[in-house]
């Protein structure tokens, strides 16, 4: 009986000898596994940041005050924790498109305090972030006839105006209200509602221009 020839470990099977058609079947079946890994590798678990992302992400050295001890480029993170040593009450919404090579980032975050004391008057604070920087709030008084006062005696710069409007830029820093006119006859019988807004315009300018050039596109809610 003759000895069996003992085959070498590289050496390939018979049915890749003898069968051409399984062959080809077989190195496409495999050229398709590792298309596939590379694809998912590179589109869906790494995308890839857009080059302007660090334009619409930095944080510059020169925030502008805005509102009690918030300041514009403050972070979601660092604003909750001021409103949490001052024990006030607060929602948080989140907006969080999906991350693509195609643009740059536009998270958006918006927080609401009910009960909020501005110049020991309570209103409604709202703050919006953009890529995690507060760029504006917004300040509705519960009293008006009580806040009106004190909010020209706390802050001179925003002075009466015959319209009832007032509007200021101090550097990147819109400041605006319509309290004077809300306190009218005229604005009561309208129903305006009072405001103090504060802006960071370098902010706001970035999130204007995201939208020009991008188009918002709609993000899910996060839970």
């Amino acid at each position: 009986m003759a000895t069996q020839e003992k085959k070498h470990w590289l050496e390939p099977p018979a049915w890749w000898k003898n069968a051409k058609p399984l062959r080809w079947l077989a190195i496409l079946a495999m050229l398709f596994v590792a298309f596939s890994v590379l694809y998912t590798a590179k589109v869906v678990i790494a995308p890839g940041a857009h080059p302007e992302t660090k334009k619409f992400t930095e944080v510059v050295a020169d925030p502008v005050a805005m509102i009690g001890p918030l300041k514009s480029y403050d972070s979601v993170g660092t604003v909750r924790a001021a409103l949490d040593g001052q024990k006030l009450k607060y929602s948080v919404t989140p907006v969080r498109p999906a991350d693509s090579s195609k643009y740059p980032p536009r998270d958006t975050d918006t927080i609401v305090v009910a009960a909020f004391p501005h110049f020991d008057v309570p209103g409604q604070l709202t703050l919006e972030f953009f890529n995690d920087r507060l760029f504006e709030a917004t300040f509705v008084p519960s009293d008006l006839r009580d806040y009106v006062g004190k909010l020209h005696t706390g802050d001179p710069r925003l002075k009466r105006e015959k319209d009832g409007r007032t509007e200021v830029n101090i550097g990147p820093l819109r400041l605006a209200t319509n309290v004077d006119f809300a306190s009218t006859d005229t604005g009561r019988s309208l129903g305006t509602k009072p405001y103090v807004i504060w802006q960071d315009l370098r902010l706001k300018d970035a999130l204007d221009d995201w939208d020009r050039r991008f188009v918002a596109r709609p993000g899910k809610v996060e839970q």
